[in-house]
């Protein structure tokens, strides 16, 4: 029955993927600011940074990578472990709490350049050094960044495990909890992702910006604090663990979590024994869904799964864009014990809470429903589930095996421009072109004007007319949203004081894109053995006929 099922579950892949459209990203053109440093106090690293009229960032360091990040790849067929100084890839990384801004800073000549998120909405990246000004300060473009409606599958393991965590876990003597559990996070970037960037720490940088993002939203987490921790990645090029038709650009949820799941077990030590592990994909996940394969799929993730051999979850991301923030932080969750809420207890460990009582309609992160700033945030319910998983948990796995340093002030809106968020959004990105944005005060809301040109035979000869039309989405951490107002976590709020505003931030109402990073930073190689290596999905806002509202 299971051979059965899964033949024909491979055919009606074959079949759906001649209907599939690869993502094609739009060129754009994002808005224009001069970042200048107002100024730098050198005994606690903060800075004050004048991004533009509307946006000045109070940026203090940040910190979210190992000391020592472990890079696995493949050279000339053979596996390779890179040894890079966490110090040196978040040496230039700083956030902005206030503005949910999170960027990598460095000083040059007269100004700044920024490159990262400045709002939960928006990224800045830098412009072509011959652009500088006449004053030497570097110009950057502010570019919006996509936020898909949500959707997610999760899986349990009841039966399935042989380990006795869970029961081990129900028992676990509480009195020696730590007061913050640091999550050490391992990535894995398939190939369709880490090929977009120039250089491993360019792709180290983007992900410790990510990851700090995230971390603005686990720091609601108390009795224990929950802090994730990027420990290292993984480059994959032999990606026998993902299940597709075919090397186009998609990847079958369902289908591929189980033999990742294997080959994170398989890797585990050559992974540095971290707590979760995390796909971050840079194609299109598709799915089942209600009998019928869409690709509108983005995440999946194993409920409870920290410090298991569940600790796999996988979730989309367009490189470069930070569209993948939100559902990193929702499958961490998952794994870190939270279900959705709404949602009874999880079977598997004796006396989880679950989220029975937060409303699945009141749209927190860990529902589908996007009611504006709710949906940066966690409900009490998710964090009660955490608390309670974490706790339980055991010294094992709240021993830091890795030990960090911080990254602070970089978050995504700084580092994406309007149009530059705005460019994913169309079906038909071919004839579409962006025309403006605007931005919703109240709940932060973006909607992305666009319109297409129609010719035909007019009485004259050929006449053409444009059609317009728009999309909206959430803004991300750090986008402006008016004059010294930026979006924090679905918030139109003033900037925090106490946040530097980075030289590349976007300006109101646009943002910008990052730039190349050199790899500079200290690395030590080693030759490694090669080693062996549910129930709803997470949902793209093009398929709203599947975003129901749940009773």
């Amino acid at each position: 029955m299971a051979t059965s099922s899964l033949k024909w579950s491979v055919l009606s892949l074959a079949c759906f993927s001649a209907l599939l459209i690869n993502f094609v990203g739009g060129v754009q053109i994002g808005r224009l600011v001069y970042p200048r440093l107002l100024e730098e106090r050198s005994s606690d690293g903060e800075m004050v940074v004048k991004v533009h009229d509307d946006l000045t960032l109070n940026l203090r360091k940040g910190s979210v990578a190992a000391r020592e990040l472990r890079v696995l790849t493949e050279e000339y067929g053979r596996p390779v472990t890179r040894f890079y100084n966490g110090e040196d890839i978040e040496r230039n990384l700083y956030e902005d709490e206030e503005n949910v801004a999170s960027l990598m800073v460095t000083k040059t000549g007269n100004g700044v350049r920024m490159e990262g998120l400045v709002s939960p909405s928006h990224r800045i990246k830098p412009m072509p050094v011959s652009q500088r000004s006449e004053d030497g300060t570097i110009p950057h473009e502010i570019h919006e960044i996509e936020h898909k409606e949500m959707l997610d599958k999760t899986l349990t393991y009841r039966s399935k495990a042989s380990q006795a965590a869970p029961r081990e876990r129900a028992m676990w003597p509480r009195v020696n909890v730590p007061p913050v559990v640091t999550v050490e996070v391992f990535i894995v970037l398939d190939k369709w992702h880490h090929r977009n960037f120039s250089s491993t720490t360019h792709a180290l940088w983007y992900l410790c910006v990510m990851v700090n993002s995230a971390n603005m939203r686990y720091r609601d987490a108390s009795n224990p604090g929950v802090r994730l921790l990027l420990t290292g990645v993984e480059k994959a090029e032999n990606e026998y663990y993902v299940v597709t038709t075919s090397d186009d650009g998609y990847l079958f949820d369902d289908g591929t979590i189980p033999k990742f799941r294997l080959h994170a077990v398989r890797q585990k030590v050559a992974f540095g024994e971290p707590d979760v592990v995390y796909l971050m994909s840079g194609r299109n996940v598709f799915t089942f869904y209600e009998g019928k394969v869409t690709d509108a799929g983005l995440g999946i993730g194993y409920v409870c799964g920290v410090c298991t051999d569940y600790y796999v979850a996988l979730g989309e991301d367009n490189p470069g864009l930070f569209n993948g923030m939100h559902t990193f932080t929702h499958e961490v969750a998952h794994l870190l014990g939270a279900k959705h809420d709404g949602d009874g207890p999880n079977l598997d460990m004796p006396g989880h809470p679950g989220a029975k009582n937060c409303s699945w309609n009141l749209g927190h992160i860990m529902s589908y429903i996007n009611k504006g700033p709710s949906h940066h945030r966690f409900s009490w319910c998710t964090l009660q589930q955490i608390r309670y998983v974490l706790s339980r948990a055991g010294e094992r796995c709240w021993k830091i095996l890795s030990q960090g340093t911080s990254v602070y002030n970089v978050y995504p809106g700084m580092e994406v421009s309007f149009e530059k968020f705005c460019s994913v959004l169309p079906y038909d990105k071919e004839n579409s072109t962006f025309d403006h944005v605007t931005v919703n005060q109240a709940n932060c809301r973006v909607r992305c004007h666009f319109y297409k040109t129609h010719s035909y035979l007019g009485y004259y000869g050929m006449e053409s007319v444009r059609v317009k039309y728009h999309y909206d989405e959430d803004a991300l951490d750090y986008m402006p949203c008016g004059n010294y107002h930026v979006c924090i976590q679905g918030i139109c709020q003033v900037k925090p004081r106490n946040i530097t505003q980075p030289a590349n931030w976007p300006k109101y109402p646009r943002a910008h894109e990052p730039n190349d990073v050199t790899d500079t930073s200290t690395v030590k190689t080693t030759t490694t053995k090669k080693g062996n290596g549910g129930q709803r999905p997470t949902f793209q806002y093009k398929f709203p006929w599947r975003h129901k509202a749940r009773t």
